[in-house]
Formats: C-alpha cells, structure tokens, sequence
C-alpha cells in the first residue's frame, strides 16, 4: 500500500501525456522554473533584510 496512492496511480510519462495536456506545454515549464526563481529570490532577500536590520540594531 502506497502513502500517496493518488500520486502513484495518476503518475504518467511524458510520453502518455496527450499535446493538448497543461503539463505537455512549454509555458507549464516556464512557469514552474520562475516560480522556482521567485522562491530562491524570496530567501536571498530575507536574508539580506535580516543583515541589514541586524547592521542598524547594533
């Protein structure tokens, strides 16, 4: 028995995908690259306000 059945019965190659499905477009990539980008954007600027709040309280 599976923990996520779902995930591992609705699981499909590529190649099983129809060119009409969202996850066969380009754009569907594109999108998950950038919000990829726009997470590891997110952490680098927290970081850089936590020094420079740091830096003003001392």
């Amino acid at each position: 028995m599976y923990t996520f059945p779902l995930v591992e019965r609705n699981r499909q190659t590529p190649k099983d995908i129809p060119v009409w499905h969202r996850k066969a477009q380009k754009a569907y990539r594109v999108n998950r690259i950038i919000i990829l980008l726009q997470i590891v954007a997110a952490f680098v600027m927290c970081g850089v306000i936590l020094v420079g709040v740091e830096r003003v309280l001392h």
